[in-house]
């Protein structure tokens, strides 16, 4: 007979939130208000402010020492908390336009070379196999399942209503349907031909070689990364994705960053490496750029007029220098420098 009633530890036992208050007492967090911060609490979730902002604010935090340094206090997790909430709802609306102008120039120039028509723009001889993947087909081979599947059992509107209004789905209504990630694949898997035209129209230039080709290819798996992870309510001023982008001189020259810092890790991967991508996307189209930059900078304002003390360390785990506003505003007064002129190195 199973036995059905096994005994497990309790890892996070339930506690009252005034025994959460007392409990972040007894390792040294100041606490102005008790109510304030029960309020707070219950609106926000503990876990929210305190797991996900407190390490910077902990005396030993890799060593799973919770104690606080001394002065630390409740508002200033808060303030961390709501600092990175603004800043999430930055990222994503940024990595949200990305996405867009991606999947229509990419839909367009698809539809451009192949046409509208289903069975011509997705013939698998007009893409790359790419590498088997871990049901042991080909990424074309998943890719162009999925997009069948999508044209003939859609589930979202518009291409419900092409598949039964029109009996057709041309490219740019079936990428509606699609992620990030799964368009980014349908342009990787692209011919070279197809791919140059996309990156060109996006970056406004008439010419590329193969390091622009694979600064881009890092870049927007840069934007895929934090797309998703602003998304999914990840913690994103200190947050690291795992590509990384190549050095690009004239880039990382304009925040003061050197190859021997990039090296270390500094613009590789953080926030740095998204607001760096932001301007070489966008390098056609300044007004976006402008306006992710005028947001940034309101966010930063806003937190280091809350929090002086803490905003210079917490400023430094984004990779950004703290007068990144001041280094925009210098840079576009000298008319922004076209990047893809510049070598990488």
């Amino acid at each position: 007979m199973v036995n059905n009633h096994r005994k497990y530890k309790a890892d996070k036992p339930f506690l009252p939130v005034e025994d959460q208050i007392e409990k972040l007492i007894g390792r040294g967090l100041s606490i102005g208000s008790k109510e304030k911060a029960k309020q707070l609490i219950m609106t926000h979730n503990y876990y929210n402010i305190i797991n996900g902002y407190k390490d910077i604010f902990l005396k030993s935090p890799f060593e799973g020492d919770d104690r606080y340094i001394e002065g630390s206090t409740f508002e200033d997790l808060y303030e961390l908390y709501m600092f990175d909430r603004d800043l999430r709802k930055t990222i994503l609306a940024v990595t949200i336009d990305v996405e867009c102008t991606f999947y229509t120039n990419v839909a367009y120039f698809i539809g451009k070379e192949y046409g509208h028509e289903p069975q011509k723009y997705l013939d698998k001889s007009k893409y790359n196999t790419g590498h088997k993947q871990n049901n042991g087909k080909t990424q074309r081979e998943n890719l162009l399942d999925m997009l069948w599947k999508n044209i003939h059992k859609p589930r979202i509107e518009p291409l419900i209503y092409y598949k039964n209004n029109y009996k057709n789905m041309p490219p740019w209504i079936l990428t509606k349907g699609l992620t990030f990630g799964q368009v980014y694949t349908l342009f990787e898997l692209s011919k070279s031909e197809i791919k140059e035209e996309i990156i060109k129209s996006i970056l406004g230039i008439d010419h590329i070689d193969e390091k622009l080709k694979e600064f881009f290819a890092k870049m927007m798996s840069i934007f895929i990364r934090y797309r998703n992870w602003s998304a999914h309510g990840g913690r994103m001023y200190n947050h690291r994705c795992k590509p990384e982008l190549t050095f690009w001189e004239p880039l990382f020259t304009m925040f003061g960053v050197t190859k021997s810092e990039f090296n270390k890790g500094r613009g590789k991967n953080d926030l740095l490496a998204l607001t760096a991508s932001v301007m070489f996307f966008y390098q056609s189209n300044t007004g976006s750029t402008i306006d992710y930059f005028v947001f940034l900078n309101s966010n930063m304002d806003k937190y280091r007029d809350k929090r002086v003390a803490t905003y210079s360390k917490v400023i430094t785990e984004t990779g950004l220098p703290e007068n990144t506003h001041k280094k925009f505003l210098n840079f576009i007064s000298d008319a922004l420098p076209i990047f893809f002129l510049y070598s990488t190195t």
